[in-house]
């Protein structure tokens, strides 16, 4: 991936076949593919060396021959001549040994050896008149086209040879020997061509394995780093809670492990509905300094607000020509862009934008992993959400049990008035807050928090004459909320306090009058949610009551008690609702186990009436009502093996699960299953075969747990195996410490050739009710292709043989309907059953048991 720190070749590259011609990889300009040229010359550098010294001895032996056998006349000429070569080719041999040639030189200096040979052939050829002299030419053009890879310098020896040849027999007379030998040589221009060629071919051919071979190494190290961030965001998010922390770090992980420029996560603001707001930006100017809110329109602002809005990952590698993008000062070295979309399963809950100063930083490649990426921090983000959503309910319901109790400790009316300004201010923030209470014609301040000091506000009182605010509250009974007073033509502003801005009215109800209000100012125009509105609206119940309380305490005692009489009514239904909600968070675990106990009863009924409608003889006289019976029947069998398996599941949760040990031989066990399934694999053409399972020692387990194992793998190997498959049961002992004569445990697979299970989901498939891609709607049809059924029985399976100290698993190479790479389940059993001690914690009490 582009982001990688590891990538040396480009990773698009894709030959088009398993043995790529060497023109793919010639000169011609590709960017997808490495030169040759320089892999060619760094091959015919190495093979200088040996070369030099070959034609350093074939010179020697060379002017040896000569001194023998040549006629006197020319020894003294052509011998000295030849062995000052070898000589020269000698010192050549020992430059290079020494390492003092570039690789661009050793085609070149090749070029020039066989030159040298040849001129001296040649030199030789002129002075004997020999036509027989040119064989030696020949060898030498073969011998260089072994060595030459470069088409140029081959054309110049093979061109020059000839003319050089060509030049020295042009004037000698056409003989016979003559003719010969220039075929000879022609023949020996034409195989050096082929041995070049074929020659060239195999050095390039090798030169493309060996890249792509640093492709595959590059594209291993891609993925190994990807694991690597994926681990660790995983470590480092898994464990965070609390929301900010978590967006925090999550946006600095990703910015350190990829080198970005920015990267900002934005959620969709849930206060105002079709906006995404910027929860945290780290990098770009001024990094590390608090940034300002950003809120940008879903669908249509700029790119993060287009992947919001259509739900996709987009990748801009230059921003400067996307019209959508909109600069910002705080990112105003970007250049290239991903925005991918934060989902919690199908539900959008933000988008994670990573940012480059870089141009086309980001490919296509680097979509889908970092997708995973973001589905990952999505969901550790909306768990956050969660748990601080139901931790702030907790808070608040605590908060409100507290305030109430506050409020409802004391009688004293001034104590009262403090406590809700004060309280209050925990539940929605404000810069300044009052309580006004309705006296005649006025409305009184009595309780104020947050005023200037030169100001007493006792002495403030509104009229109410011409007065809308109160009177609409008053005739609403509802809170009412002006963004910005200013706006408002009625406002009617003190002399003596700040301007305020944005105002919050809630009225104080008793019964059904309002006694008063509370009056919450803030001097900027951010505006009250709807959330402190509620939470406000709440609380000025409470603090109503209390008020009223405090105000009627000195007219009866009786009256005083019956209210706290009330208050506590209130609180112990509060309690009471915390004792329900704990009651149902434990029913949603023990449903299961519940319902599959009290669903055999009426099961039992089913299956009985059933039976005995099968003794009456009219039921078999009537096909019709036969057929009815058979139904009933076989939809209580149905039924009852979905509950069983609920059951098993309960057992399995709650540790209850008992094993009935026995030494059992599982060759007896596969052989009664291949019975069972006889008529399901005949009916879809399936072959079963079992093999070294006869040879298998004895284990001690559970029989029909042990059976119901296998019988789950197998309906799962039918139900995804298509018709004429093949299903395969082997086994094979695992030995103790390497030591073949003690075996300690047994290895079952059950391979099908079905349509295999991704990779990604081998851990999933053994989750409750888990289903692997479209399946049937019920479990009558478990045994057909893709069949129904509960999504129970791999749990099962896993939880009874973990319950035997086994293990399960299962390879497979993914999913693929039309080629069926098929699926392989792996059961280890111990001989033996080791005695495992579980702990239960039962009402708080802890209880031992051993199996």
């Amino acid at each position: 991936m582009s982001m990688a720190k590891t990538k040396a070749f480009p990773t698009e590259l894709t030959p088009s076949s398993s043995h790529p011609s060497a023109s793919s990889i010639t000169e011609s300009p590709d960017a997808s593919l490495p030169p040759l040229s320089p892999a060619l010359d760094d091959v015919a550098s190495a093979s200088l060396a040996p070369v030099t010294l070959g034609f350093t001895l074939f010179h020697f032996f060379l002017a040896v021959a000569y001194a023998i056998f040549l006629p006197p006349e020319i020894i003294p000429l052509v011998v000295p001549l030849v062995a000052g070569t070898a000589v020269v080719l000698l010192a050549l041999y020992g430059l290079i040994r020494a390492g003092q040639v570039p690789p661009s030189w050793a085609q070149p200096i090749g070029v020039g050896i066989a030159a040298l040979s040849i001129i001296n052939v040649l030199i030789h050829l002129n002075l004997s008149v020999e036509p027989r002299q040119t064989s030696i030419i020949t060898f030498l053009l073969i011998g260089i086209s072994v060595f030459l890879l470069s088409v140029r310098w081959l054309t110049f020896v093979l061109v020059g040879t000839l003319a050089g040849w060509l030049f020295v027999v042009y004037s000698w007379p056409v003989s016979p020997s003559l003719i010969y030998n220039g075929i000879l040589l022609i023949l020996s221009v034409g195989i050096a061509v082929v041995v070049f060629y074929v020659r060239r071919q195999s050095v390039a051919r090798y030169e493309l394995l060996r890249w792509e071979d640093s492709q595959r190494r590059a594209q291993l190290q891609q993925r190994a780093l990807q694991l690597e961030t994926s681990m660790s965001l995983g470590q480092h998010i898994t464990s965070i809670l609390d929301l900010d922390t978590l967006l925090q770090t999550v946006a600095e992980l990703m910015k350190a492990q990829y080198d970005l420029y920015y990267v900002g996560i934005y959620l969709l603001d849930l206060q105002s509905d079709g906006y995404l707001m910027r929860r945290v930006g780290v990098g770009g100017q001024a990094n590390g300094q608090k940034r300002s809110q950003m809120r940008i329109r879903v669908g249509r602002e700029g790119l993060v607000g287009w992947v919001a809005g259509n739900g996709r990952a987009l990748l801009v590698n230059d921003v400067l020509q996307d019209s959508r993008y909109i600069p910002h000062d705080l990112v105003s070295q970007t250049r290239s862009e991903l925005d991918l979309p934060l989902r919690a399963g199908r539900r959008l809950i933000g988008v994670l934008s990573l940012q480059s100063d870089k141009a086309a930083a980001f490919d296509q490649g680097d979509i889908p992993f970092l997708q995973s990426l973001a589905d990952q921090v999505a969901i550790a983000i909306d768990n956050a959400s969660l748990y601080q959503g139901e931790r702030a309910a907790r808070r608040l319901a605590e908060t409100m049990h507290k305030m109430g109790r506050a409020l409802t400790g004391t009688l004293e009316w001034n104590e009262v008035l403090d406590l809700i300004l004060a309280q209050l201010e925990e539940l929605v923030a404000y810069d300044r807050g009052s309580v006004l209470v309705r006296s005649g014609d006025y409305l009184e301040l009595v309780a104020a928090r947050g005023f200037p000091d030169e100001t007493v506000p006792n002495q403030i009182r509104i009229s109410l004459e011409n007065e809308s605010i109160f009177r609409e509250i008053y005739d609403t009974q509802r809170p009412l909320f002006i963004p910005d007073v200013q706006q408002w033509p009625d406002w009617q502003q003190v002399d003596s306090l700040p301007i305020a801005r944005a105002w919050l009215g809630v009225p104080l109800i008793h019964g059904e009058v309002v006694i008063g209000m509370l009056s919450l100012a803030r001097e900027t125009t951010t505006p009250f949610t709807d959330e402190s509105i509620d939470l406000a609206t709440t609380f000025a119940a409470q603090a109503a009551v209390a008020l009223e309380n405090a105000r009627r305490f000195d007219r009866t005692t009786r009256f005083s008690q019956q209210l706290e009489y009330e208050v506590a009514q209130r609180t112990q239904a509060i309690q009471e609702a915390y004792g329900r909600l704990e009651q149902l968070d434990r029913a949603k675990s023990d449903f299961i186990a519940i319902a599959s106990h009290e669903l055999r009863t009426p099961l039992t009924i089913l299956r009985g009436y059933s039976q005995m409608l099968f003794q009456q003889n009219s039921v078999h006289q009537d096909e019709q009502i036969e057929n009815l019976a058979a139904g009933i029947q076989s939809g209580a069998m149905r039924l009852e093996e979905v509950v069983s398996s609920m059951l098993e599941v309960a057992k399995i949760d709650n540790r209850a699960l008992q094993l009935y040990l026995k030494q059992i031989s599982l060759a007896e066990l596969f052989e009664h299953l291949s019975e069972t399934f006889a008529d399901a694999l005949a009916e879809r053409e399936l072959t079963l075969t079992i093999v070294n399972v006869d040879n298998l020692p004895l284990i001690e387990a559970d029989q029909d747990a042990l059976e119901k194992v296998f019988y789950h793998l197998l309906v799962n190997a039918i139900k995804y195996t298509p018709d004429g498959g093949t299903i395969h049961v082997s086994g094979v002992v695992h030995h103790a410490n390497g030591q073949r004569k003690v075996a300690d445990k047994v290895e079952i697979m059950v391979r099908d050739s079905g349509i295999g299970i991704d990779p990604e989901m081998h851990e999933l498939i053994f989750s409750k009710f888990y289903q692997t891609g479209e399946v049937a709607l019920h479990s009558s049809a478990k045994t057909k292709f893709k069949g129904g059924g509960p999504g129970l029985g791999l749990a099962i399976t896993r939880g009874i043989i973990e319950a035997h100290g086994g293990k399960i698993w299962l390879r497979s190479a993914g999913h693929d309907e039309e080629s069926c790479p098929g699926t392989t389940f792996h059961v280890l059993l111990p001989l033996a059953h080791k005695k495992v001690e579980i702990v239960v914690e039962e009402e708080g009490e802890r209880v031992k048991s051993e199996k």
